[in-house]
């Protein structure tokens, strides 16, 4: 049966309507909802869109669209992917210099998800704004009996350090002694920013060596890895990014 002229404007105003979807506030009721029209709103579970069918409601919770997750297809569905690395010393590096700083050469990748690590620059760039994990555990021998101190860091691309661990001459037995450091930190970073492990002694001769990762009864690990925890980076960032989406100027309180 034909529709009616009234039909037909009713359907297209009802359409049209549904353009331009509304959020409200709170949880609806079924009387509210006309059957099969979705609708969205803010809950304390977030944004959640309910729908009217048989007279009973249902709903499906939204998720959060994350910009630091790349988005990737497998065989059988879609996988978000979070920026995650660590790679470590496949070969030793030996007679680290005196008095001036010397790159760690972490050569070799074990897991880097958004391949964000240089094997030739030892860096790590960043992929994503937001708060990272980092962590090192460096395994060292051969230091000088005369070295004064030496002093393991991470760096990143403006010469900020973080994570220090610093040795003295009362810290080894014998030149040939191994001795292994870790430390970890959280830092925010910006897209582009670069993070590196770093060495520096004083004192001694450049005998010092990073020692490979080694499986034996002597063993030895070297890593360098870290994850993101969250593509916010800090509370003012998340004040800022709340004001914008409430139609405020965008500027967090200090």
């Amino acid at each position: 049966m034909a529709m009616s002229r009234e039909e037909r404007i009713a359907r297209k105003i009802q359409h049209t309507k549904q353009e331009r979807l509304q959020i409200s506030e709170g949880v609806p009721s079924v009387n509210e909802l006309r059957t099969g029209v979705p609708v969205v709103r803010a809950t304390t579970e977030g944004l959640v869109e309910y729908t009217k069918y048989n007279n009973a409601l249902y709903k499906k919770v939204l998720d959060r669209a994350d910009i630091a997750r790349t988005r990737t297809i497998t065989t059988d569905k879609e996988v978000d992917i979070l920026p995650i690395f660590q790679v470590y010393v496949g070969s030793t590096q030996s007679n680290m210099a005196v008095g001036s700083e010397v790159d760690l050469q972490f050569n070799t990748v074990s897991i880097d998800t958004i391949s964000g690590y240089t094997t030739s620059t030892y860096l790590y760039t960043i992929s994503a704004s937001g708060i990272y994990y980092l962590y090192y555990n460096v395994t060292m021998s051969n230091f000088d009996s005369g070295m004064t101190a030496g002093q393991i860091q991470m760096k990143d691309g403006d010469g900020n350090y973080f994570a220090i661990c610093r040795l003295d001459d009362k810290e080894f037995t014998a030149d040939s002694a191994y001795v292994s450091r870790n430390a970890n930190a959280i830092v925010n970073f910006s897209v582009g920013d670069t993070v590196k492990v770093t060495y520096y002694q004083t004192g001694g001769d450049a005998i010092a060596d990073i020692i490979q990762n080694t499986s034996s009864t002597a063993g030895a690990e070297s890593i360098f890895g870290g994850y993101m925890i969250t593509d916010v980076k800090s509370s003012r960032a998340a004040g800022s990014a709340a004001a914008e989406g409430s139609g405020g100027n965008g500027h967090a309180a200090s």
